[in-house]
């Protein structure tokens, strides 16, 4: 990926396609046509902790997918 790199979020209130430049990405941004709220993008893993992870998931407005490793 680029830094010219942008991705598609459609809005989830009125359905219009915006474009969210690489750079922005985890950033929660504002629908170009009706202001409403964003979610935040995540193309790539999230590292999370467990002093990070409760309060990431509970604020993720979307499904979120983990995966569990543990030292044998």
């Amino acid at each position: 990926m680029t830094d010219s790199s942008v991705f598609i979020v459609r809005c989830p209130l009125c359905g219009i396609a915006n474009r969210i430049p690489a750079s922005r990405e985890g950033e929660a941004g504002r629908c170009g046509s009706c202001r409403a709220g964003l979610p935040p993008l995540h193309s790539m893993p999230v590292t999370l902790d467990d002093n990070s992870f409760d309060s990431f998931v509970n604020a993720f407005p979307g499904p979120v997918m983990a995966e569990f490793w543990a030292p044998w």
